[in-house]
């Protein structure tokens, strides 16, 4: 027998319904016709519910995304941080197959700052959060001087480059073209030759 959930929370099989429901619709319709409304009802939910749980379209969709085509992230500790960073490199969203739905995300992000908003919130969150935590860890450990100011621009070598790269050639860049990036730009910079 499943435990009851306090009123007002969602069981794990009932979010990813509509979860899953919203990731089809926004897939069928596009980003910008894909309704709250709509999800509603085909979920026999109601909108209340949707907004008390994800509390925007933005933040729906993106979960969405999220929960369709991200897995977790697991922990990062090599004992190296150019291990570590590539570990994060090759763990970082995959790029999508030709034809698979993307639900139009990467455009509306550049019209919609709440869904800019969401993505860095939802999506991109946990990848940022391991970045940091491997950041912090090495500067504790002596492998980074503490006011390296790399270490301020290091979310926009790794992480920006994944949406510069789909900005200029419509293409997600690969965990090797990451690791890349990482070797030529963010390891010296973070361990400069003395």
């Amino acid at each position: 027998m499943t435990a009851p959930t306090p009123r007002g929370r969602l069981t794990a099989e009932r979010r990813q319904q509509i979860l899953d429901a919203t990731f089809d619709l926004v897939a069928e319709v596009g980003y910008d016709n894909a309704t709250v409304d709509e999800v509603a009802r085909r979920t026999r939910s109601s909108t209340a519910t949707l907004y008390r749980q994800w509390d925007s379209k933005p933040r729906l969709v993106i979960s969405a995304l999220a929960a369709r085509k991200y897995p977790p992230l697991p922990d990062i500790d090599t004992g190296d941080l150019r291990a570590d960073l590539h570990a994060l490199a090759r763990a970082l969203p995959p790029p999508h197959p030709a034809g698979t739905p993307t639900l139009g995300i990467w455009q509306a992000v550049l019209a919609d700052p709440a869904l800019a908003r969401a993505l860095r919130e939802v999506l991109l969150a946990p990848y940022l959060n391991a970045l940091t935590t491997i950041l912090t860890r090495h500067v504790q450990r002596g492998t980074i001087h503490p006011d390296n100011p790399a270490l301020h621009h290091a979310e926009t070598l790794l992480l920006g480059t994944f949406f510069i790269e789909k900005l200029f050639t419509g293409q997600e860049p690969t965990p090797d073209h990451l690791i890349t990036i990482t070797n030529t730009f963010l390891l010296p910079a973070l361990t400069p030759t003395p």
